[in-house]
């Protein structure tokens, strides 16, 4: 029998999956040559936690209900970076200049102040989604935050804190549609346009 790069690995996640020892399955990462973990196995489940750390205005640090600490990506959206460049290029008509940049940093910090300020209470509820893909490339776990029965990840791009991320998720068309109508407003980053 050959085993590929990264086989024993997928099989001693499935032990661990199968004896019940992880809350949380892994997934290969992008470029890893196992495949991707069977979606229909790890249902998505909302889980209650409570918010260690804001990151930035789309990654957070929960501690989950078992105890443990987790770093989560929320799916579907991509705020400006507040600790590296940003690549005008990846927010539609943002102009590749100072100005542009500087724009984009701005929106990036505002991201992060709003996520913040809208998570004070510090309990939200995350939730995976079957369809997409459970960690990035990062080893983020990925999920649609709720927090007071609303959508962060959909108020992030309502708010033109965020753009759509270009992956496949299952709220992709809802999301795709509360980004064109920021961007018709000129919303939040889309006024560095």
């Amino acid at each position: 029998m050959r085993w590929r790069p990264g086989t024993a690995l997928l099989a001693l996640v499935g032990l661990l999956l199968i004896a019940g020892c992880v809350g949380l399955p892994v997934a290969p990462g992008p470029g890893d040559a196992t495949p991707a973990v069977d979606r229909d196995a790890t249902p998505a489940v909302d889980r209650e936690a409570s918010v260690v750390e804001v990151v930035d205005g789309d990654t957070l640090e929960v501690r989950m209900p078992d105890g443990g600490v987790e770093t989560v990506r929320l799916l579907g959206v991509d705020t400006p970076e507040t600790y590296a460049d940003n690549d005008p290029a990846e927010f539609e008509g943002v102009p590749d200049s100072r100005a542009g940049r500087a724009c984009l940093r701005a929106a990036g910090e505002n991201a992060t102040g709003f996520v913040e300020e809208t998570l004070a209470g510090g309990t939200v509820s995350v939730r995976t989604d079957p369809t997409a893909d459970l960690r990035g490339s990062y080893g983020r776990l990925l999920v649609y935050v709720t927090v007071d029965g609303e959508s962060l990840n959909r108020a992030l791009l309502a708010h033109g804190h965020a753009r759509l991320y270009d992956t496949a998720f299952q709220r992709r068309d809802e999301f795709a549609t509360v980004e064109d109508r920021a961007q018709g407003q000129g919303r939040g980053l889309w006024a560095c346009r």
